[in-house]
C-alpha cells in the first residue's frame, strides 16, 4: 500500500475550515521557501541571542587578574564577531519580514482595489457607495493577514486562527447588506452566491486531490466521494461555525466534527482498505491541529 496519501486528504479542509490554515493563506501570496525559513526562525535567532549574551557576561574574567588575557582577547574578540554577525542576520532577517509584508499588503491592495471595481460596476454603486464598500474589504484583508501574521510568529490566539480565514465573507456581506437595498442587494445577493458555490467546489477539488492517490480508486468512487464532498463543504461555509469568541475547546470540536463527517461520507464509497488508508490521514491531522492551537 502507498504511503504517502495521507499527506494530502484533507488539504482542502485545512485551507476552509481551518483558519490557521490559514494564516498560511498570507503566506501563500507573499513567501518563497527559502525566505520563510529564514523569517520564521526570527523569534528564535532572538532567544539563541539573549541566550548567548546572558552565557558571555557570566563568564567574564575578575578585573585583577594575573593570567595572560592574550588568549582571553581573542576569544573575546571571536565572540563579538559572533554578536555581531547574530546581530546582522536579524537585522536582515527583519528586513527581509518588512519586505514580504510590504509585498504582501501592496498585492493585497491590489485585490481590494479590483474586486471593489468590479462590484461598483456589477452593482451599479454611487461613488459613496463604492468607497465604503473598498472599506470594508480593506478592514477584512487587514484582520486576516493581523491575524495571520501572529500565526505566523507563533503568537496567534484561538480568535487569529479564526480571523485569518480570508474565505470568512460574513462581517461584509452583513455590512453590505445594511448599505445596499432593492436591485443593489438583489445582485449582491446573486453575487454572493456565486462567490459560495466557487468555493464550495474549490474546496471540493482540495478534497478530492488527496482521494485522488488513494490505491486503487476508481472514476466511479471519485464521483461519488465528489457528490458527498460538495454537500460537506456546503456546510462549512466560513463564518458560521466559529466567531472571534469561540474557546479552544469548542474550535477543536468543529474540526473534530468536519473530519469525522468525511470519514463516514467515505465509508460507504471506499473499500475497507482505501477507508484505512483515508484515516491515516485524517487522525494525523487531528494531532498536528491539536497540537497548533494554543491553550487560553
Amino acid at each position: 500500500m502507498n504511503e504517502n496519501p495521507p499527506s494530502k486528504l484533507i488539504f482542502g479542509f485545512v485551507i476552509g475550515i481551518l483558519a490557521g490554515v490559514i494564516a498560511i493563506l498570507f503566506a501563500q501570496y507573499v513567501f518563497k521557501d527559502d525566505d520563510s525559513k529564514e523569517v520564521a526562525k526570527s523569534p528564535l535567532d532572538q532567544q539563541l541571542q539573549a541566550g548567548s549574551d546572558k552565557k558571555n557576561n557570566s563568564n567574564k574574567p575578575p578585573k585583577l587578574s594575573l593570567v595572560d588575557t592574550r588568549s582571553d582577547k581573542g576569544s573575546s574578540s571571536s565572540k563579538d564577531s559572533e554578536d555581531e554577525k547574530k546581530e546582522k542576520e536579524d537585522d536582515e532577517s527583519s528586513a527581509a519580514w518588512e519586505a514580504l509584508k510590504a509585498l504582501g499588503d501592496a498585492k493585497a491592495e491590489a485585490e481590494v482595489k479590483a474586486q471593489t471595481e468590479e462590484l461598483a460596476t456589477r452593482l451599479k454603486l454611487t461613488p459613496a457607495q463604492k468607497e465604503t464598500l473598498g472599506g470594508f474589504l480593506s478592514d477584512k484583508v487587514a484582520r486576516n493577514s493581523a491575524a495571520g501574521l501572529r500565526l505566523l510568529t507563533g503568537k496567534a490566539t484561538v480568535a487569529d486562527m479564526i480571523a485569518s480565514d480570508d474565505e470568512d465573507y460574513s462581517m461584509v456581506d452583513e455590512k453590505m447588506r445594511e448599505l445596499l437595498s432593492g436591485e443593489q442587494l438583489e445582485e449582491y445577493e446573486a453575487y454572493a452566491e456565486e462567490r459560495e458555490v466557487e468555493r464550495i467546489e474549490k474546496k471540493t477539488k482540495e478534497d478530492l486531490a488527496g482521494i485522488e492517490e488513494i490505491p486503487g480508486i476508481t472514476e466511479e468512487q471519485l464521483r461519488e466521494a465528489w457528490d458527498a464532498l460538495i454537500e460537506i463543504n456546503a456546510k462549512e461555509k466560513p463564518g458560521t461555525l466559529l466567531n472571534e469568541n469561540s474557546t479552544r475547546e469548542e474550535f477543536i470540536s468543529v474540526i473534530d466534527d468536519a473530519l469525522d463527517s468525511r470519514v463516514e461520507s467515505m465509508r460507504p464509497i471506499f473499500t475497507e482498505e482505501q477507508l484505512g488508508a483515508y484515516k491515516i490521514g485524517i487522525d494525523g491531522f487531528r494531532k498536528i491541529i491539536s497540537g497548533m492551537v494554543p491553550e487560553e
